[in-house]
């Protein structure tokens, strides 16, 4: 029963849409794409950060999705960062009914020096 009440909190809250996020330009890279954090929404938990990321693409993808938003659990004492769920928008800005959403058992990532990764999480972490 605990894991079945679990499941769903976990759910409520990985799957929860942001559409009401109020996002804050945080990157943007030498190719001209954009990253956005809701800083309203960053939440900290035994040592990790947990938020919202999107990332507006100055060109659509291989799939012709412009957009995406993730949740991400940030640690920054080892400054490192996975994604948890993904969702994909054929849309800037996230609008729209997204083309794909999923679930992700993401590895941890050190972002290279100077990524819009790297920016996002100095901005997350800093906050």
């Amino acid at each position: 029963m605990k894991k079945i009440i679990f499941t769903l909190l976990f759910s409520t809250l990985v799957f929860s849409s942001p559409s009401y996020a109020d996002w804050t330009k945080v990157s943007t890279t030498v190719n001209g794409d954009t990253f956005y954090v809701d800083f309203d929404r960053i939440r900290k938990h035994d040592g990790y950060v947990y938020y919202w990321g999107l990332s507006n693409y100055l060109k659509p993808s291989p799939w012709g999705d412009l957009s995406a938003r993730n949740y991400n659990q940030g640690d920054c004492k080892v400054f490192r960062t996975k994604t948890l769920s993904a969702s994909y928008y054929t849309n800037p800005m996230g609008k729209g009914t997204p083309s794909t959403s999923n679930s992700i058992e993401d590895e941890w990532h050190y972002p290279s020096p100077g990524s819009g990764i790297e920016n996002t999480l100095q901005h997350v972490c800093s906050h």
